[in-house]
């Protein structure tokens, strides 16, 4: 009988894993390319994540993304582009994550929009949400402020179909903007 119970807890486990492993496959097998050419002036590629490192943990550059709503498995890619003085200005960042679906896709836009960071700042009555359009779709605009009104950068965010697209450019909105378009989604 104990043997019996053993093959039962062993074929529940391998199949468990089975489900997990086929899940791992939900998403496409290959990360989006972030632009690396036709940058907008002042921009410069500095380096793309993963690059030739297949063990980087890509997780840690989208953790704004999990939250109450399941995006499932994703493949990310992240450029990241100096815009000002190097060690001096930040760093602006284009992030693309491919997930299994558009609706996926929609529940990783909505946790990042709903980051207590963001309540917080809504809370206070800091107006930092607004609408943009990036190469014909519509994209949230989101001012990352400094104390109480001095915007650090602008922030552009949207999905199409799949793939959630997240931009975050300098303190200048048209050059934001520019870099935001350059994606070509």
């Amino acid at each position: 009988m104990r043997l019996i119970c053993l093959l039962f807890i062993s074929l529940v486990l391998a199949s468990n894993a089975g489900c997990l492993a086929a899940d791992q496959t939900g998403a496409s097998t290959s990360n989006p390319a972030v632009p690396k050419d036709n940058l907008p002036e002042g921009f410069k590629l500095l380096a793309t994540l993963p690059g030739t490192n297949s063990n980087l943990n890509m997780t840690d550059y989208i953790r704004d993304f999990y939250g109450s709503e399941n995006i499932g498995p994703a493949n990310t890619s992240v450029g990241i582009y100096q815009w000002g003085k190097l060690g001096v200005d930040g760093d602006a960042k284009i992030t693309l994550i491919q997930l299994s679906d558009e609706e996926h896709a929609k529940a990783a836009v909505s946790n990042f929009e709903n980051q207590k960071e963001y309540k917080d700042l809504l809370a206070r009555g800091l107006p930092i949400f607004g609408n943009a359009t990036i190469n014909d779709h519509g994209a949230l605009e989101i001012k990352d402020i400094l104390g109480d009104s001095s915007i650090k950068r602008y922030i552009y965010l949207w999905n199409t179909g799949s793939i959630v697209v997240l931009v975050m450019g300098n303190n200048n909105k048209t050059q934001s903007l520019e870099l935001a378009g350059v994606t070509g989604l």
